[in-house]
């Protein structure tokens, strides 16, 4: 299975391509070369001559039971060819090898190393021992016995291959493909070692000898489903989406209704923006094993995406159900909260994310905006000055949150904070406006009317800016000039309603009587639409909000 964070990031759960091998070559003599394939099961061994026939029967009998998976019977038999041959290194690594396969590592270990002290260039034992360094996570002891091997059989299969596995693991992607390329010209018609060459040549940047090997893989196994969907998945780690789909595709044909190949590739076709058709798949998934929660998580993002609402919002609560540890999942849940307006939703959901993962300034953010529209303007404050300490480098972070501080009130923070912002981004006419509203509440009016003009000299008709000129006008009691800038304002936006309330008190003011209650009239009327257009937009977002949580009638 194939999960991503954002597009063109797959992460592999299919079983891994590279699986170390074991070495159980009975032959001593220096220098031999093995060209059998890689397998994770032994191979039966030739008689060896250095075996006196009781030990090679015992031998023979213990890697019997071996591939039967008998393994107390086949230690008892190896044990009885180290008894026939105490100084052979062949007893010793075979004994290893049950010892290991039975979890008794300690003395698996130990017949290793004898095997070695016997005969220190037995490469069969120095494969070994590298396997079991790297299963342990003893990642350098292996590369240095696998090493040791390719020092004594530069051409040794195993030891390219399972150098080749440790270094595509350790994110060396180079050598790793140097390493299954010398396999490769060891057994150059193994499929298997063409996939393992090839996802690391792609992370290698060795795109036309990973292509090359691309392609003879999908020829050799035509009718192999299995190692077709490891083609297509290697593809699709290296964002070759098209092609991964294809082999998806094919794969259904051959093994339908399998919930592994329906997902990755309704994942793929997400990655190619083919939503409808990635939806079909993903909801096949869905269908088939209801409980992953990722594939809920990509049939909401898919939703969000075709501006399908609530369907997105159920597909996140479905993920959420059954991962409540990822924090993206919140996340995702309460943006979608966000845009559907359900305001505690999302700041219960962003909150939730920043709990599992306080270090992400994008839930901080999206709490802090969920915050200021739900009017709780001083948390919002408190959320952006805390995504902005996680990352300074946060667009506009200093305009959002000296604008956080204007409506919470906090008029000095607010001041320093977007006179920095304006140090760096000296047109902004936001940061103008909401700089000269903050000098105005703070009785400053020479400084208000510096910002306010330079904000219409950028944009000589914004109506808020222009409004706040009005005030300004109206603080400093020159009514004349408010009448004229607020005439502006109505004739800019006529449902304006509080400039016409304002516009009553500057008539007022100038003893104009008739002009002010005409003004006072279209004030009251507009106000009324306004409080009924309030209580129905309350009305909506309360429904909105039952149906969000399915309690809708």
């Amino acid at each position: 299975m194939i999960s991503r964070n954002t597009k063109g990031q797959f992460y592999l759960t299919h079983a891994a391509i590279c699986v170390l091998v074991w070495s159980l070559a009975l032959s001593t003599t220096l220098g031999q070369r093995s060209n059998r394939k890689p397998s994770t099961t032994p191979s039966q061994p030739a008689v060896s001559s250095g075996l006196s026939a009781a030990a090679q029967t015992a031998v023979e009998s213990a890697l019997a039971f071996l591939q039967a998976n008998q393994l107390a019977e086949a230690e008892v038999a190896a044990r009885k060819a180290i008894a026939e041959a105490p100084r052979s290194p062949v007893t010793h690594n075979v004994l290893g090898v049950v010892l290991d396969r039975a979890q008794k590592s300690d003395q698996a270990f130990t017949e290793f190393k004898t095997a070695i002290k016997l005969d220190a260039r037995f490469v069969s034992a120095h494969n070994n021992l590298g396997r079991w360094y790297a299963e342990r996570g003893k990642t350098t002891e292996a590369i240095t016995e696998f090493e040791r091997v390719l020092q004594i059989d530069p051409g040794h299969l195993q030891s390219h291959y399972n150098l080749g596995s440790l270094y595509a693991t350790s994110d060396n992607p180079t050598k790793a493909a140097e390493h299954f390329a010398k396999a490769r010209a060891a057994a150059p018609n193994d499929p298997q070692l063409a996939l393992a060459f090839l996802n690391v040549a792609y992370r290698a940047n060795m795109i036309a000898e990973a292509n090359a090997a691309a392609d003879f893989v999908e020829r050799t196994v035509v009718n192999d489903s299995q190692s077709l969907f490891t083609l297509a998945t290697a593809l699709a780690q290296n964002h070759q989406y098209e092609r991964a789909a294809r082999l998806y595709a094919r794969v259904n044909d051959m093994v339908p209704k399998t919930y592994e190949v329906l997902y990755n590739l309704g994942i793929a076709l997400f990655n190619l923006d083919r939503n409808d058709e990635a939806a079909r798949y993903l909801a096949e998934a869905a269908d088939l094993k209801p409980e992953p929660a990722e594939t809920h998580f990509r049939l909401g993002l898919i939703a969000s995406a075709n501006g399908d609402q609530a369907n997105a919002v159920e597909e996140f609560k479905h993920a959420v159900e059954r991962d409540q540890r990822n924090a993206n999942y919140h996340y995702m849940l309460g943006r979608e909260y966000f845009r559907s307006g359900y305001w505690e939703g999302a700041i219960n959901e962003y909150s939730e994310a920043m709990v599992l993962d306080p270090k992400q300034p994008a839930y901080l953010l999206g709490r802090a905006n969920a915050n200021y529209r739900k009017g709780e303007w001083a948390a919002a404050a408190h959320d952006f000055d805390l995504a902005g300490s996680l990352d300074p480098t946060i667009k506009d972070i200093d305009y959002l949150r000296g604008y956080a501080h204007r409506a919470a009130g906090n008029f000095d923070m607010a001041r320093q904070l977007l006179e920095k912002f304006l140090a760096s981004h000296a047109d902004s006419v936001d940061a103008l406006a909401s700089l000269g509203y903050v000098a105005i509440e703070q009785g400053r009016f020479d400084d208000a009317e510096v910002s306010l003009k330079k904000a219409l000299t950028l944009e000589p008709d914004n109506v808020p800016v222009l409004y706040d000129y009005a005030r300004l006008s109206i603080k400093r009691r020159n009514y004349e000039e408010a009448v004229i800038r607020l005439r502006r304002v109505i004739e800019k936006n006529p449902t304006h309603t509080q400039a016409h309330y304002q516009l009553f008190l500057a008539y007022s003011r100038l003893k104009q009587s008739q002009a002010a209650e005409t003004e006072l009239a279209e004030f009251k009327r507009l106000q009324t639409l306004e409080k009924q257009t309030t209580q129905e937009r309350i009305a909506d977002e309360k429904l909105r909000t039952l149906r969000m949580v399915g309690q809708a009638p």
